[in-house]
């Protein structure tokens, strides 16, 4: 870790202030503290407030373990690589805390400051709501806030075993395991595995057997459907509707993604398949909420226009929740805006472009993709006048196998 870091570095680097003025930054800076913390340290959130009043405390560089609400979860980050994450949220309790695991370097910024420069994620006040939006959105910030409405749980298992088939000396013991920590996960994944797509002469009757029979590749796809999945619920046939679109939409654009990802070697195939499967995870808690409220009675009518407005906002509350990373934050942010574009390749770029690939396969309407910068970012070749993407040329029974892969 370098000791010359200054606040004024990371904050120009953190997508929250990097949009900010010299002057404004230099402004948050002057009042911003960096600590620096040994392995092995604990650091509570009580602690934290005593010693950084009104601050919001973000790891920089290093790694650490938060526990939070009597779960443990890993975090960390490397100045200049990766965005800095902030590790006591509103999300969490009094009596959550984090040790660290490396040598790290924590920010703290004035939170009322912050809040002042607008440097605090998406701008509501951009968004072009009517009376009748504006109070639904209110309200549902209430109740996140006050925790009266859960966002989506984070698909933790889902999440552990791609990181567990990613590393090359994980064995069927240890992937076992971890799925037989999710009954309902294990369950499932035996039911999916004596489905026609994978069903042997022997019927499957363990999950040790299931992962056997398809192989760890079809078992981190399966798990992130199965853990996915379950969120996409709502009780009223009108958010039935919307949600089951939405999931349908997000599977082929995650097929879209991996393929790409894949064709185009660039960026990680598995986070680019769950890139896809995000993009559009903000509707959720909009649909469940409008579900819960008794709004259904107002029609899909009404639901689709504040998805449409909303959807960006709640992306991001729901990936920053479940704390995936700066790059699928972006995914969600940019789920719908045709205009976005990125110095370099990313997730959020490899999103849109699926969601155009997505469109010309079911034939609706969408803009020239001469227009879209995602396609020069990626350094694609422009597409057919019948949507076909020259990458993907022969790549038809591939997509139906991931496809159905998701429909298991």
């Amino acid at each position: 870790m370098s000791e010359g870091i200054t606040p004024s570095a990371v904050l120009a680097q953190m997508e929250i202030t990097k949009g900010l003025s010299e002057q404004a930054r230099a402004e948050l800076a002057g009042q911003a503290r960096l600590l620096r913390l040994d392995k092995g340290k604990r650091l509570a959130r009580r602690q934290a407030d005593n010693q950084l009043s009104g601050q919001r405390l973000f790891l920089v560089d290093g790694n650490v373990v938060r526990a939070c609400n009597g779960l443990e979860r890993e975090i960390d980050s490397c100045f200049g690589l990766s965005d800095p994450v902030e590790l006591f949220d509103e999300t969490g309790c009094e009596d959550d805390a984090i040790v660290t695991q490396a040598r790290c370097l924590l920010l703290g910024v004035p939170a009322a400051l912050l809040s002042e420069m607008g440097g605090d994620g998406a701008q509501l006040n951009e968004l072009d709501l009517d009376d009748a939006e504006g109070d639904f959105l209110t309200e549902l910030y209430e109740q996140i806030n006050s925790n009266r409405l859960e966002l989506p749980a984070r698909p933790e298992v889902a999440l552990r075993i791609q990181k567990l088939t990613a590393d090359p000396d994980a064995g069927i013991a240890e992937l076992t395991e971890l799925i037989q920590s999710d009954a309902t996960l294990a369950g499932a994944l035996i039911h999916a595995t004596n489905s026609p797509r994978f069903r042997a002469a022997k019927e499957i009757t363990s999950v040790r057997d299931a992962v056997v029979r398809i192989g760890f590749s079809n078992t981190r796809m399966l798990a992130t459907n199965l853990a996915l999945r379950q969120i996409f619920r709502a009780k009223h046939q009108v958010a039935r509707d919307a949600i089951a679109e939405v999931w349908a939409e997000g599977v082929l654009r995650s097929a879209y993604c991996s393929l790409l990802a894949q064709k185009l070697n660039l960026l990680d195939q598995d986070r680019a398949l769950l890139a896809g499967l995000l993009a559009r995870v903000g509707a959720v808690p909009i649909i469940q909420f409008f579900d819960q409220r008794g709004s259904a009675g107002g029609g899909r009518q009404e639901l689709d226009e504040l998805l449409e407005k909303l959807l960006s906002v709640t992306g991001v509350l729901v990936i920053n929740y479940w704390e995936l990373g700066s790059d699928l934050v972006a995914v969600a942010e940019q789920s719908t805006n045709w205009s976005y574009q990125a110095p370099e390749p990313d997730y959020a770029s490899l999103s849109i472009v699926a969601r155009w690939a997505a469109l010309a396969h079911h034939g609706q309407p969408r803009p020239p993709a001469a227009e879209i910068p995602a396609f020069a970012c990626l350094g694609m070749q422009p597409p057919g006048e019948d949507g076909t993407l020259a990458e993907l040329e022969g790549s038809e029974a591939a997509l139906d196998r991931l496809q159905s892969m998701f429909e298991t």
